[in-house]
């Protein structure tokens, strides 16, 4: 399709900015603006790290040693 096809089927105003050309300080004042607003007060020092729920495969071999290590407690002390 043509561009004067495609303007037919569509409603198309020249004058509305559809993207805007931003310069380099305006790219990293908006990433720093981004990064500031993620950051929380860790004041206990401690690390969290969100990790991926267990799967259940994972969780079964979980299971699977704790028993073990019960059955061994039990027949061994």
């Amino acid at each position: 399709m043509q561009k004067e096809e495609c303007e037919e089927w569509m409603s198309i105003d020249e004058d509305i900015p559809v993207a805007a050309t931003l310069t380099d300080l305006e790219i990293c004042q908006a990433v720093c603006k981004q990064e500031q607003a993620i950051k929380v007060d860790d004041s206990d020092g401690d690390e969290c790290v969100e990790e991926n729920p267990p799967t259940n495969a994972e969780m079964r071999q979980a299971i699977d040693i704790l028993k073990r290590g019960v059955q061994h407690r039990t027949t061994n002390f």
